[in-house]
C-alpha cells in the first residue's frame, strides 16, 4: 500500500513536467520561412536598408508558395544555372550543392534566402554550411544591396534593386518590375524565356563555355541574342549554332 501511495505521489509530481515535454515535442518548430524573415529583419536593421525592402527581394529570389497561398522566402532554395530547387532541409540543400560543385555539374549556383551567387561572390562565405545559414545569408544580401546603393547605384534604392539581380539595364528593369509586383501583393510578371536560360557552347579547342545571360553586364542598352553572341565568338566555336545563319564580314 505504501509503495502504491509513493508511486501515485511521484506520478502526480511528474505529470505536469511530462505533459509539458509532450506538448513541446508535439508543437511545430519555427518554420523555415520564419527563419528567413527573422534573419532579414535583423539584417535590414544592422545594414540600415529600407524596412521591408529586403524581405520583398527575398520573396522574389527564394519565394515559395505556402499552403495558404502566400509567397514566403525559403532558406533551403538553390538556383542551379537557372533551375530553381526547393529542399526540405538545410542538410539536403548543402549535400546537393556540394556534389554539384564538386562534379562541376553547375556553373552558377545561387543559394539561400537571398540567393547569393557563389560564383559571383566567392568570398561571401567560408563554406556551404555558412552559405545556407539564414542569418549569414540575409546579412550578406543586405550588405550587398547597401554597397550597390552607396556605389554604382548613386544613392538610388530603385536603381540598387535592379542591380541586385543584374547591371544589364533591361534585366535590372525587369527585376524591378517583379519586386514592385511582389511588394504590392500581385503575381510577379514572368521573365521572357530567353532571359532565363544558360547558354552552353562547346569550344573548338575543347571544353565548354556556359554563359548565364541573367548575369552579363552591359555597357550599352541592349541585350544580345544567342546568335549575336555566337557571331561575336566566331572561330572559338567548333560549329555553327543551331538556328543561326552564318555571318560574313
Amino acid at each position: 500500500m505504501a509503495i502504491r501511495k509513493l508511486t501515485g505521489l511521484l506520478l502526480a509530481l511528474l505529470l505536469p513536467a511530462l505533459v509539458a515535454i509532450a506538448r513541446a515535442q508535439a508543437a511545430p518548430s519555427k518554420s523555415a520561412s520564419e527563419e528567413c524573415l527573422t534573419a532579414i529583419a535583423a539584417a535590414e536593421h544592422h545594414n540600415t536598408t529600407p524596412p521591408g525592402l529586403l524581405a520583398v527581394i527575398a520573396k522574389v529570389e527564394s519565394g515559395r508558395t505556402t499552403s495558404s497561398g502566400t509567397l514566403q522566402p525559403w532558406p533551403w532554395t538553390v538556383d542551379a544555372d537557372g533551375q530553381g530547387i526547393f529542399f526540405a532541409t538545410k542538410q539536403q540543400a548543402v549535400a546537393w550543392s556540394r556534389q554539384a560543385l564538386d562534379t562541376n555539374a553547375v556553373t552558377f549556383l545561387d543559394v539561400g534566402c537571398m540567393q547569393i551567387d557563389l560564383r559571383m561572390h566567392p568570398n561571401a562565405f567560408r563554406n556551404l554550411d555558412e552559405a545556407f545559414d539564414p542569418a549569414l545569408n540575409a546579412d550578406y544580401g543586405a550588405r550587398f544591396l547597401r554597397q550597390l546603393h552607396d556605389s554604382v547605384a548613386g544613392g538610388n534604392w530603385f536603381t540598387a534593386i535592379g542591380m541586385y539581380h543584374s547591371q544589364t539595364p533591361i534585366l535590372a528593369a525587369m527585376y524591378r518590375e517583379r519586386v514592385a509586383a511582389v511588394g504590392a501583393g500581385l503575381p510577379p510578371p514572368a521573365m521572357p524565356s530567353e532571359h532565363l536560360a544558360t547558354m552552353r557552347l562547346d569550344l573548338a579547342g575543347g571544353g565548354v563555355l556556359r554563359i548565364n545571360v541573367n548575369r552579363q553586364p552591359a555597357r550599352v542598352h541592349r541585350h544580345l541574342s544567342a546568335c549575336q553572341i555566337a557571331a561575336i565568338l566566331g572561330s572559338y566555336l567548333p560549329r555553327q549554332v543551331a538556328g543561326c545563319t552564318a555571318s560574313h564580314r
